[in-house]
């Protein structure tokens, strides 16, 4: 069945560089994801089991000062207008 289905960029770019990878069509890693994640909804955890996440870094972004987080804060106020609670 045809449909039209609009993606975020990110999402868009991620699943294509995939489908290059495995030398698949778009479509079918489309529709294979989708399968997945539906299949995953439809299991839950059982009693007892536990959600486990891949751990990130925090790191701070390069070029950004802790020491100076206040100043972003009021750059950001500056640019949208809108003050931000501290």
């Amino acid at each position: 069945m045809r449909t039209t289905l609009t993606l975020d960029d990110s999402l868009l770019l991620t699943l294509k560089r995939k489908a290059a990878e495995r030398n698949i069509p778009f479509k079918t890693l489309v529709n294979q994801t989708l399968q997945r994640g539906l299949e995953a909804m439809e299991t839950p955890l059982a009693p007892g089991q536990k959600y486990h996440t891949q751990a990130r870094s925090l790191k701070m972004k390069q070029g950004y000062d802790l020491d100076k987080l206040g100043q972003i804060a009021d750059e950001m106020e500056d640019e949208t207008g809108f003050k931000q609670k501290r």
